[in-house]
């Protein structure tokens, strides 16, 4: 008999998978990092900056409308064409300025003959100068001025060369359609009109003080007609140039009650003196400059750049983006109560069965004038949390029964401080402001001071916010 398989007594049983330290301190590490990330990207970073004195590198670089008293010529009779004064020359009754051959054959005797003449040294170095100048003034952003200096340049040569065959003039002998031009008054002789010969500083329009449009013609030609424009003379060392400003600027200026400005010429950096005063042209606010010299050098330009020399404002330099605006209640200054507890007013409350009393509440002021305090609308008491006072809020003047009703407000620009890790607004007066930094008056009641931390981008935080934990 075949014997019994015996039974195993071995119950097998399903061990625990121990826990693994290291995933589950990973794993929460990373949570923690995601929590963080998370954090850091829906949540808008709060930088702080410190405040320090320092001053803007203002441009005070502007372009001018320049306004002569100028005197335009016209040929007398037609014919060719020779000049012998040079463009910028002073000339006077004695000086020649063409000749005109009405038949035209002198006048080729005596260019043919100014083929063979060389230029001199100082001929040489007139040209170099006119050459420098326009290096000087060159725009890539206005290219046609190229063609005029072409043209320019050109008529250059052929006077200097005319002035060099004067001499052959003697050759000519007398011929009545030959005839020697002298000018007929004294001034910085010109070859081009622009049309606002004529024009006063009260004849200004607004268009005007727009170059961008602005062109000129030359007179220079080989053959005129009785009548045409041949030159033009600036006549006199006054003159005035008409200079654009924004209004921030003129007012600015207006407030220093400024009656002189040194300018420094772009042209070739050298400096003038001017009578200044501010105008305006129709809605423009302008500066106009009243010279009594310098006109000989620009009597080529119409539309001049200077530089005014004015020392650059110094302040607290804070970052345009830390500026914010921001509203308050105005309460007179008569309401302002002082004693142990603070400042602040005595507010009108009313107890349960309707009986009007007075009770004293502390309020911060961020600002004060000759008139007001400013108080935050929305301060609320750290207690209750109660706005401390609410718009229609009447306020007593102490031992006396004048009643005040809150709710005339006023926007005041400021910054955020943090010295205390909590945002507290803080007015400023701003002195000069460009694109990047505003400067900042220092010294003033409720304001700022060196060292002071402020938020950098002030629209992302409000008043009392924590910032450090």
């Amino acid at each position: 008999m075949a014997q019994r398989r015996r039974r195993s007594k071995i119950v097998s049983v399903r061990r625990k998978r121990p826990i693994n330290i290291d995933i589950v301190f990973f794993g929460a590490v990373a949570v923690y990092i995601c929590v963080i990330c998370y954090m850091a990207m829906n949540s808008e970073h709060i930088a702080g900056y410190e405040v320090n004195t320092g001053s803007l590198s203002v441009n005070h670089t502007y372009t001018g409308f320049a306004v002569r008293e100028e005197k335009v010529c016209s040929a007398v009779t037609s014919g060719y064409v020779s000049y012998y004064a040079r463009e910028g020359e002073r000339v006077s009754g004695s000086s020649l300025i063409y000749t005109i051959d009405e038949k035209g054959d002198i006048n080729a005797q005596i260019r043919q003959n100014a083929q063979s003449v060389d230029l001199t040294d100082d001929n040489f170095s007139v040209l170099r100068g006119s050459i420098r100048s326009y290096m000087n003034e060159y725009d890539s952003m206005d290219f046609s001025r190229v063609y005029d200096f072409q043209t320019s340049l050109s008529g250059a040569v052929m006077d200097l060369m005319n002035q060099n065959m004067l001499d052959s003039l003697e050759d000519t002998g007398e011929d009545s359609m030959f005839s020697r031009v002298y000018a007929n008054d004294i001034g910085i002789l010109e070859y081009y009109t622009d049309g606002y010969e004529e024009v006063a500083v009260e004849d200004i329009t607004e268009e005007m003080l727009d170059s961008s449009a602005y062109e000129k013609q030359n007179l220079k030609k080989e053959l005129v007609q009785a009548g045409e424009q041949i030159y033009k003379l600036s006549l006199s060392e006054k003159w005035s140039l008409i200079v654009p400003l924004t209004e921030e600027e003129a007012v600015g200026f207006q407030q220093e009650e400024r009656r002189f400005m040194e300018v420094e010429f772009s042209r070739d950096h050298t400096t003038a003196w001017a009578e200044f005063s501010i105008i305006h042209v129709g809605a423009v606010p302008c500066a106009r400059l009243d010279f009594n010299n310098s006109m000989v050098r620009f009597a080529d330009l119409r539309y001049i750049e200077v530089e005014f020399q004015v020392e650059d404002e110094t302040g607290l330099k804070i970052p345009n983006t830390a500026i914010v605006e921001k509203d308050f209640y105005l309460i007179p200054d008569k309401f302002l109560v002082e004693n142990e507890e603070g400042k602040g007013f005595m507010k009108e409350v009313y107890d349960e069965n309707g009986q009007a009393d007075v009770e004293f509440v502390d309020m911060t002021l961020y600002y004060a004038d000759e008139e007001d305090y400013y108080i935050d609308p929305k301060e609320s008491d750290p207690v209750t949390g109660q706005t401390k006072m609410p718009i229609g809020t009447f306020l007593v003047e102490p031992d006396s029964e004048d009643r005040f009703q809150v709710g005339t407000s006023r926007t005041l620009q400021g910054v955020y401080n943090i010295n205390k890790g909590y945002t507290q607004f803080r007015q400023i007066s701003i002195l000069y402001q460009n694109e990047e930094f505003a400067l900042v008056e220092e010294g003033t009641s409720y304001g700022l001071t060196v060292y002071d931390r402020i938020v950098l981008n002030g629209e992302a935080v409000d008043e009392d916010e924590v910032i450090y934990k």
